[in-house]
């Protein structure tokens, strides 16, 4: 994307003394010269006189029409005492440069930097107080055909629900990235998708990004040659994909025996949804929303007598409401009125009969308040502040207005997943209304009143204070200040009575506030295993195997994560009501960080093996299955250099580049392009080895120099180092122990700036191996299967490396 630039307005008479005078002055030149100017200055004045279309556009105005130009494309922006931007999208199956396409504003030549690119081309226009508008125009050289589509003016600082948002020019690989991570658990999308993604106005690539469908296929589309495409076209509702776990006539990669512990019904009912956020062909966005309502905002936790069908219909409900695009005090009326909600807090019991009371007999409630306190204060964000009726009046009437919810008893199936709305033992409005919130509030049973609540309740002063502010928070951002509560809140505002949650999530995703540097999210255990698997799977098969059930076969492992972190397990979550395992308490765990380092990076831990890709016999129904990390990174010319796919890697799982110093690359190209070499009779015997596959980190490569160096080796080029006899035989275990040496290489601490810059031993041998290092192909391609498998550990071992890295705890600069 061609970044903005800004421009002095030049007078059309100065310009067309300085064109002219530069044409006289090449004129002036020898003749042989002056044939070669004028025969490239003269398609450029035909440009100027002939022109395929012409557009005039205000700040505000957006031009989706698809034009072919084969000559001149004039674009015209009505003054402005404003700054603006006009952005347009660039392209043409010819090279696009300063030869072939030119851009002029009122006639200055833009060059360098500010000439055309392909994609997004943004150009800042200063206030122009004038009558004339300012001209754009796109000049293309005979037989260079260009497409131009999306033209856009909008001023510097363009608006959405009061939101200041990123201008086109500054909606970029990276913004498209970030939004993923935080919103999608990083989705599964493609690079040329997220590319296409960053080329597109901001507000309709986010509306691609994130939808409520089941299925996103640009967000989470399948792999070259998925065998498991199902998800695809079905399978989106969480029972759906239950039902496809659960079923004995499923395509899926697990056992028929296995299966019924992964549906509905099953044991392992956490992981089953584990599996479906990071399956390919599904809407992982979908799934964090989710999440989030069902574990966070409204939770239910199945440890309080919330049945797993019951959990099932409670999140498919909420859901199918988003879908639908209700507005957000509908979605909360569904989940009120749900079997999940009377479970979890009991006022499935509440009845208001007729009991004797000190000789009199008179109607009363039996039952608690709880759900009626918690309907306000947890839904809404509205906890009485200032109102002395609140507890006594309100709650109270509340509790009042849930009575005869009933969940109904089935034979061979227990409690329904729904609930039965009485009148017998409910309070009728001929026992006169019930003041909730200030207000009369009626209706034949529970669920009218409540369906007539809601509305009430979203728009209490204390909700429209805390409740925008609780979803921004608690969803996207730890790092809140005054000023942005005011912004969230008047954005929430601006929505109306018909709140749109989807119009306000896309909103802040892309608010400035959201992508400015002081922005800091922090992932909870859940954000952060959902994001790994997602980067780490590329195939079904990985999905549907991951977790711990597969024995170290394929795919992310997911369900000992949440255990180790003390995070509990999905659906069960940590603080009840109050939700699951809150962002800054993941954070701010060491416990949950040496977990996270120890399952990543450390030998001792056999979940770094789990890791490995594998040859699986039986997995796949007996179809063998290795993992080829080709499907997704990207080659130059069929090859694959360590220094691209290092830098790749780690744009792939941290989102961007910002840490991507010195020393997170030496350490990668270690790992990477540190390619042991086999014995004379060409094989590995990697079978005689303590380890199953050594990965040589930078560390381990100055260990095998320094052992060299020490017995008599001079030559420590990488061949030499990675040479079978120097690799099995140096910087290992001797006499139970390393050499003080070698102790010394493992354990030489660095940075960044030693690598670059000192002149002390060992760093300018180690940056000398480090770009030999950088420059060795990495054989992903390889006809030799061993060969190419090798390639695709050391690739795992690379995101082993990253995983360990604080970055996937948190997003922010």
């Amino acid at each position: 994307m061609s970044q903005p630039t800004q421009f002095k307005i030049v007078p059309c008479v100065f310009f067309l003394l300085a064109w002219f005078a530069s044409i006289g002055n090449t004129f002036a030149q020898s003749s042989s010269t002056s044939e070669n100017n004028i025969t490239s200055l003269l398609p450029v004045i035909m440009m100027l006189l002939e022109e395929d279309d012409e557009v005039a556009l205000k700040a505000g105005e957006f031009d989706d029409t698809l034009r072919s130009v084969s000559k001149s494309l004039k674009v015209s922006v009505e003054p402005t005492a404003e700054e603006t931007e006009v952005c347009f999208h660039l392209s043409s199956s010819s090279p696009i440069n300063e030869s072939t396409i030119a851009i002029e504003i009122n006639r200055e030549l833009q060059t360098g930097a500010n000439s055309a690119s392909s994609g997004e081309n943004c150009y800042v226009l200063p206030p122009n107080i004038g009558t004339e508008p300012i001209v754009l125009l796109v000049s293309v050289v005979e037989g260079v055909t260009a497409t131009i589509r999306d033209i856009g003016v909008s001023t510097s600082e363009p608006t959405w629900l009061g939101l200041p948002i990123v201008s086109r020019s500054s909606w970029d690989e990276r913004a498209v990235r970030k939004v993923l991570k935080i919103f999608a658990y990083g989705g599964q999308a493609t690079d040329q998708q997220i590319k296409t993604w960053s080329n597109m106005r901001p507000i309709l690539a986010v509306e691609e990004m994130l939808n409520f469908s089941p299925h996103n296929p640009k967000l989470s589309p399948l792999t070259t040659d998925e065998k498991y495409v199902e998800p695809r076209d079905s399978h989106g509702t969480l029972r759906e994909f239950y039902q496809h776990m659960g079923s004995v006539d499923s395509n899926i990669p697990v056992d028929v025996d296995e299966r019924r512990h992964l549906g509905i019904d099953g044991y392992r009912f956490a992981t089953t949804f584990g599996r479906m956020v990071t399956m390919r062909g599904l809407n992982p966005f979908r799934q964090k929303i989710g999440f989030w309502e069902t574990n966070y905002h409204l939770a239910t936790n199945r440890n309080a007598g919330v049945s797993r069908e019951q959990m099932v219909e409670y999140y498919d409900s909420i859901m199918e409401a988003h879908e639908n695009r209700v507005p957000y005090h509908e979605v909360m009326g569904v989940a009120a009125k749900s079997a999940a909600v009377a479970m979890q807090y009991g006022h499935r019991r509440n009845q208001w009969v007729q009991r004797w009371v000190n000789g009199e007999r008179i109607y009363v409630l039996e039952g608690n308040d709880d759900f009626a306190r918690e309907i306000h204060q947890l839904f809404f964000g509205i906890f009485g502040v200032d109102d002395p009726n609140h507890e006594d009046i309100t709650i109270g009437n509340t509790a009042k207005m849930l009575t005869d919810m009933r969940v109904p008893y089935i034979d061979d199936f227990g409690f329904a997943n729904h609930v039965t709305f009485e009148t017998d033992q409910h309070h009728r409005d001929e026992f006169g209304p019930l003041q909730i919130l200030g207000r009369d509030i009626t209706g034949f049973d529970a669920a009218e009143k409540i369906d007539n609540l809601m509305p009430i309740s979203i728009s209490h002063p204390e909700s429209l204070s805390n409740l925008p502010v609780y979803i921004i928070s608690t969803l996207a951002d730890d790092s809140m200040t005054n000023a942005k509560r005011e912004l969230v809140r008047n954005a929430w505002a601006a929505l109306g009575d018909n709140k749109d949650f989807l119009t306000f999530i896309r909103a802040y995703a892309l608010s400035d506030m959201f992508h400015s540097p002081e922005h800091i999210k922090y992932f909870s255990s859940f954000d952060r295993a959902y994001y790994i698997a997602n980067k780490f799977n590329i195939d079904n098969i990985e999905a549907y195997i991951g977790n711990d059930y597969n024995g170290g076969r394929a795919g992310k492992e997911i369900e000992n994560v949440f255990d180790g972190d003390n995070a509990s397990e999905a659906f069960e979550p940590l603080h009840n009501v109050f939700g699951g395992q809150t962002s800054l308490e993941a954070s701010d765990s060491s416990v949950a960080f040496e977990k996270n380092y120890n399952r990543s990076a450390t030998q001792e831990s056999w979940m770094f093996y789990n890791e490995y890709p594998v040859d699986c016999e039986s997995c796949d129904q007996g179809l063998g299955w290795t993992k080829d990390w080709t499907k997704v990174i990207p080659s130059s010319n069929g090859t694959y250099l360590v220094e691209d796919v290092a830098r790749w890697l780690w744009l792939h799982i941290v989102g961007n580049l910002d840490n991507y110093t010195a020393l997170e690359r030496a350490h990668l190209v270690s790992i990477l392009g540190a390619k042991r070499l086999p014995d004379d009779e060409g094989t590995e015997r990697w079978w005689e080895l303590d380890d199953r596959y050594p990965i040589f980190d930078l560390n381990s490569l100055l260990c095998i120099h320094e052992d060299r160096l020490e017995q008599g080796e001079s030559s420590s080029s990488l061949s030499d180092l990675m040479a079978y006899e120097s690799w099995r035989n140096y910087c290992r275990v001797s006499d139970e122990s390393y050499s003080s040496t070698e102790l010394a290489a493992l354990n030489l601490s660095f940075n960044g700036n030693d690598l670059e810059n000192s002149t002390a031993a060992p760093f300018p041998y180690l940056r000398g191996i480090v770009e030999e290092l950088a420059q060795e192909q990495l054989n992903l391609n390889d006809e030799d299967e061993i060969q190419k498998r090798r390639a695709n550990e050391r690739v795992q071992a690379a995101l082993a490396f990253i995983f360990a890295t604080p970055f996937v705890f948190a997003e922010g600069r």
